[in-house]
């Protein structure tokens, strides 16, 4: 296949084979997030603010290797290409430590201090390593989405894939708590977890290393020089729409990310007074809607995209978000308890959809940095774009445990007798209100991105005329 038909299409088997690896993505760390509170501050009763400094210190880790590995993906050369033997080992080693996360020694001590809690060094410790081998798999990953296709329209249906399968992987995702916590089958949640957790590990490496075997790298993307610490650190700086993507995820990210580890522990004890039976119900048909209605939301975004751009998309996405958040205030009551999934399914339409456009429009930074620069650094970019997100989801973890601790949410005094209603209204307050006022804050900021589909069909062209100058 030449280049310039490589520019414009993208053969199946490549997009449904990288699409893959996002089934392999969502099982890493959506099992880990569905399981944690559960286990280590209802079952191992830890304290809510330890647990949620022990998940915090390795995403903060994970965010700072992002940028080291991106570089290093962008400068790696081999026979088999830049990221794809990355993408093999961290795959593999993905699927090795998922189930050790629910094996700390050391049980009676989960009320000591930090410095001599068994539990809360064991959880961090293999956090960190666990975060090192996601970072391998991921960075080379997505940089080899970003760079499958030169065309604005062509990437969105490229990596839309990467959304379809995971979303495809994600209507498992709750049988893991539904089995898990099942006394016919397993005698606890613990128990549960490190089985569920080794039959998923199976799915991250089968499917992890599918991007690598299906996916072909753009042979001129590898013979360009290696770039320097100083200008992948340039690209950052210099690159206006990159800068307002990142900024637009560090709002997002910091107020849903730090209400967002309460749900399961508010919808468990709030809406289904402590009936895990009831709450894997609700986690299994919320799971299995999400996903239905995310795979329309993708399709609507894709079409919308096409017709009004992927900026404009992306704020009407949003505009949805808030609507479902603002209906959450009559529908998430303990009285029925299934009612609040018709207003995630207002945030479930736009989330998929605006997540994709994000996706997109970071694929056409990449492409605007090689207007501005004359090289390509989708490893880099694509890494700082993680560190960001993943420094915020780390952030996240920690305002998890305050926002618990601040409402009054004690696991010994649920235990013991329960905690008063006004917790959980605090609680519920902080879930709608913060992602309300994060999105308009969105709003405002995509109003002035540059990239329309116009002007990158205009840098398209003056990449094109460069590209047949140099080869002439």
């Amino acid at each position: 296949m030449d280049l310039e038909k490589r520019a414009n299409k993208v053969s199946w088997k490549e997009k449904i084979g990288w699409g893959f690896g996002g089934w392999a993505d969502n099982y890493t760390y959506s099992i880990v997030g569905l399981l944690y509170m559960y286990i280590y501050v209802d079952f191992f009763k830890m304290s809510p603010v330890l647990a949620g400094i022990a998940l915090a210190i390795p995403r903060f880790f994970d965010a700072i290797t992002d940028p080291i590995m991106g570089i290093w993906s962008d400068n790696f050369r081999s026979r088999w290409g830049r990221r794809r033997p990355l993408i093999v080992v961290g795959a593999i080693l993905c699927g090795i430590l998922l189930p050790l996360h629910w094996l700390p020694p050391f049980l009676d001590t989960v009320s000591n201090p930090w410095y001599c809690n068994g539990p809360f060094l064991f959880i961090t410790t293999i956090s960190c390593i666990y975060a090192v081998a996601y970072t391998i798999f991921i960075v080379p990953f997505t940089a080899l989405g970003f760079e499958l296709s030169d065309d604005y329209d062509e990437r969105t249906h490229v990596l839309c894939w990467r959304r379809y399968l995971g979303l495809c992987g994600k209507t498992l995702v709750p049988f893991v708590y539904k089995l898990s916590v099942n006394p016919e089958i397993f005698p606890n949640i613990r128990t549960g977890a490190v089985v569920m957790s080794c039959v998923a590990s199976l799915f991250v490496i089968g499917l992890g290393i599918l991007p690598a075997i299906c996916c072909k790298e753009n042979p001129h993307h590898q013979e360009q020089p290696k770039i320097s610490l100083a200008k992948s650190l340039g690209c950052i700086t210099h690159n206006r729409p990159y800068l307002i993507l990142l900024l637009g995820l560090i709002v997002t990210l910091a107020v849903g990310e730090a209400v967002e580890g309460t749900w399961g522990l508010l919808t468990l004890h709030y809406i289904c007074h402590s009936n895990e039976q009831l709450n894997g119900d609700i986690i299994f048909y919320s799971k299995i809607l999400e996903v239905a209605i995310s795979f329309i939301s993708l399709f609507v975004m894709i079409k919308l995209a096409g017709r009004i751009g992927k900026n404009r998309g992306f704020i009407i996405g949003t505009i949805v978000t808030i609507i479902g958040y603002l209906t959450l205030t009559f529908t998430y009551i303990p009285k029925f308890p299934f009612l609040h999934l018709l207003s995630m399914g207002f945030i479930w339409i736009a989330t998929q959809g605006s997540g994709l456009m994000l996706d997109s429009m970071c694929s056409d930074v990449c492409e605007y940095e090689e207007y501005l620069t004359g090289q390509r650094a989708e490893g880099m970019l694509g890494a700082f774009r993680t560190f960001t997100q993943k420094a915020c989801c780390a952030l996240g973890g920690v305002t998890t445990g305050l926002a618990l601790e601040f409402c009054g949410y004690d696991p010994q005094k649920l235990e013991n007798g329960g905690l008063d209603t006004s917790v959980f209204l605090k609680l519920k307050t902080l879930y709608i209100i913060l992602p309300i006022v994060g999105a308009i804050a969105i709003i405002l900021l995509f109003c002035f991105y540059p990239l329309t589909k116009k002007r990158m069909a205009e840098i398209h062209a003056e990449l094109e005329r460069r590209h047949q100058k140099a080869d002439s």
